[in-house]
């Protein structure tokens, strides 16, 4: 995997100077993103292959419309008095001390480096901070296993978490949470509602400075997990620092998050207000929009799941928790029948080839996709805007696929003839299930092109994704939102394509699609779980529908 080197001072400089609405007397405002994580590094703060992370890559979009200039850096070391005066605001996505090597291997921060942070915006300028930024610097256990993580330590706490305003505790499953806006008048809540809600990783908090200006709070009761059994509690606030300004949610734990539009209008007001572009009343009111913050859950000790424990939890598989049937999610297989589901050559369902057993859809070895005893299935309802999760399982040398758009009455066109077979697979975009070691395919195609994960003959996987072993459940998501598809596999994206788009058009014109007309840009289709002759199985096969 390759990373960015130290010796390129381990930051990209990104200046992005438009003509409009901007002049010579009208310079972007600058920013440091800075994203150490002498912790746990999150996925969408991870350089990879020489590349922008993902939140960085939405930051430079954000900068170009907003007009600001962004300097992306891991390097903590370089925290100065004279390295911070060069930037108007500091913006932290971090975990762990900072001022340990950690996790990530990238230069520590020094303790006079710190508070030259702290100086920096107590002398006027501005900070943000987005989800584990309060997971940074913490008071006491730093592993956070233990009871002490639970304790409110007020003017004790360390002086970071008094400088951001709070500190984090815990977080239990990602799920649906309910938002509740304090102050519609905050800078970025103008058109936010009186709440919102969407799936993410929650935080559960401690330690609010009594000066914090609460913009929003957790409806902790109605959710989850014993870290959210207590009063309602803030998630995003803001806060003088001296002559400067503080700006802080906990949101931003998911891709979906960083590209959800009312996040990005919290955020968006939340950076104009901290670089003091825009004016806001941040007035202490904690005591009076979450008078129970302070009460903290309880500990709870948690233990190794013993072998029983996980037969339970293989018996839940192919269901619903309440949070995913009111974000709108829906089993797209039930894991008892095939309702839903049809062959993609018929109406009605292969009468061999799959079974289902124990919760678990498979297709087994067989003559594959000419063979009578199997064939792809298809569900019966067509899709064009969705979020689809599932897991998988592949045998020694398997190949299949999860298709997208599926056009059943489209086939694969005959080099000969120039017209369709009427064999082979149905027509669609196909995130590709295969084992790369043993299966031909890995090697057959354009630059990894048919390996797992894959967008099939058309986008490679990177060489560097997370597969887990043979016999144990990967999994798959999907996301297509108008032309915007985006594919992960085990949490991890792994392709991210624009249907229509030239780059698009260029790779379905390099592939065996190429003569098949407007391929991969129907307005919708059915999707497709494929039978390629070898035994794979399928279960927590779930989707949801989204607006466009």
């Amino acid at each position: 995997m390759k990373t960015f080197k130290v010796s390129a001072l381990v930051a990209i400089i990104a200046t992005l100077f438009f003509a409009a609405g901007f002049t010579a007397s009208a310079a972007p405002k600058k920013v440091l993103f800075f994203s150490k994580s002498s912790g746990f590094e999150h996925a969408v703060i991870s350089w990879k292959n020489g590349q922008p992370s993902y939140v960085e890559k939405i930051l430079l979009d954000l900068g170009a419309k907003n007009g600001w200039e962004f300097t992306f850096s891991k390097d903590g070391s370089k925290f100065s008095p004279e390295y911070l005066a060069q930037f108007d605001a500091v913006f932290f996505y971090t975990t762990g001390d900072l001022c340990s090597e950690g996790n990530d291997k990238q230069p520590a921060m020094t303790p006079a480096g710190k508070q030259a942070l702290f100086d920096y915006v107590r002398g006027g300028k501005g900070f943000v901070g987005t989800h584990s930024a309060t997971d940074t610097f913490h008071t006491g256990n730093e592993s956070g296993k233990g009871p002490d993580r639970y304790v409110n330590h007020g003017k004790d706490a360390d002086p970071y978490a008094c400088f951001i305003g709070g500190e984090f505790i815990i977080h239990g499953s990602q799920q649906v949470g309910t938002n509740t806006v304090i102050d519609p008048k905050f800078p970025g809540f103008e058109n936010v509602g009186d709440s919102f809600a969407f799936q993410e990783e929650w935080y559960s908090l401690k330690d609010f400075a009594p000066n914090d200006h609460v913009l929003t709070v957790m409806n902790a009761p109605h959710m989850k997990g014993p870290m959210y059994e207590r009063p309602a509690y803030p998630n995003t606030w803001a806060r003088a620092e001296g002559k400067g300004r503080v700006f802080y949610t906990a949101m931003g734990h998911r891709e979906d998050v960083w590209t959800n539009p009312t996040f990005q209008q919290i955020l968006i007001g939340g950076v104009k207000w901290a670089l003091g572009e825009v004016s806001a009343d941040v007035t202490p009111n904690i005591q009076t929009a979450a008078p129970g913050a302070y009460t903290n859950p309880k500990y709870v000790e948690t233990k190794a799941a013993s072998p029983k424990k996980s037969k339970t939890n293989e018996s839940a598989a192919n269901t619903l928790t309440a949070e995913e049937k009111a974000a709108g999610w829906q089993l797209l297989w039930n894991g008892k029948n095939s309702d839903g589901w049809r062959s993609a050559k018929s109406e009605e369902f292969p009468k061999e080839g799959w079974t289902i057993h124990g919760g678990v859809l498979t297709v087994h070895e067989n003559g594959g996709e000419e063979s009578a005893a199997g064939g792809d299935i298809i569900t019966r309802q067509r899709y064009a805007n969705f979020e689809l999760t599932a897991d998988f399982k592949i045998t020694p040398g398997a190949n299949s696929g999860i298709k997208i758009f599926v056009q059943p009455n489209l086939s694969p066109i005959d080099k000969k003839t120039g017209k369709p077979t009427g064999k082979g697979s149905a027509i669609g975009l196909e995130f590709q299930i295969l084992d790369d070691a043993k299966h031909p395919d890995a090697k057959l195609g354009k630059d990894g092109d048919r390996t797992i994960g894959s967008l099939y003959d058309l986008m490679p996987a990177p060489k560097d994704k997370k597969v887990l072993p043979i016999g144990e459940w990967n999994h798959a998501r999907i996301l297509s939102q108008g032309q915007h598809v985006t594919f992960w596999l085990n949490g991890e994206k792994t392709v991210e394509f624009e249907r229509g788009s030239p780059p698009f058009r260029a790779a379905v014109a390099a592939s065996k699609y190429h003569n098949i007309p407007d391929f991969g840009e129907w307005k919708d289709g059915h999707i497709l779980l494929q039978d390629h002759g070898n035994e794979v199985s399928f279960r927590n096969v779930k989707l949801r529908e989204l607006a466009n």
